[in-house]
């Protein structure tokens, strides 16, 4: 049995909120492309079942989220992400 987390940056650099502590936005800035934006579906579809590709019974997975503000994504990708999920665990 292993534990795998993955770390998911489904909104780049984007952010609105400009916390004083966040590093993040001063290293975004000296980048050569600031922000990719948000991710895309099939990217995110992909990414899943890569993820799943590998998991067998028994497995445990964590999946959380960084980057600039993750909920920039919106929450219609979280919906989609956790619809996709449930579908490959019913695999």
């Amino acid at each position: 049995m292993k534990h795998i987390s993955v770390l998911i940056k489904p909104a780049s650099s984007l952010c609105n909120l400009r916390c004083t502590y966040c590093f993040y936005a001063n290293v975004s800035s000296l980048r050569e492309v600031r922000s990719f934006g948000k991710m895309k579906e099939d990217v995110m579809e992909k990414m899943i079942a890569n993820i799943y590709a590998d998991l067998e019974a028994g497995d445990h997975l964590t999946l959380a989220f960084q980057g600039g503000e993750p909920t920039m994504a919106g929450l219609s990708y979280f919906r989609k992400l956790t619809a996709y999920v449930a579908a490959q665990k019913s695999k």
